[in-house]
């Protein structure tokens, strides 16, 4: 359901302004939402060693997106 509902909130924000800066603010919106469940994540300590590890490699990947999307704002 939550899908759905994404999908549909996306729809119409673009409806009206599809430029590329409209969605990568969209996608900058999303990637930090990611960022921030990861940077969560890796605050609990009892966090299994390779667990935190792929953790940091995907907030790691995140950061990365980021500064690829600040390009097309």
């Amino acid at each position: 359901m939550n899908k759905v509902m994404t999908w549909y909130g996306i729809k119409m924000k673009t409806l009206i302004d599809n430029s590329t800066s409209k969605i990568t603010e969209l996608l900058l919106q999303g990637t930090n939402m990611g960022i921030i469940e990861g940077r969560k994540l890796l605050n609990h300590k009892d966090t299994n060693l390779e667990i935190h590890k792929l953790i940091q490699e995907y907030v790691d990947m995140q950061e990365e997106c980021v500064e690829q999307l600040k390009k097309f704002l």
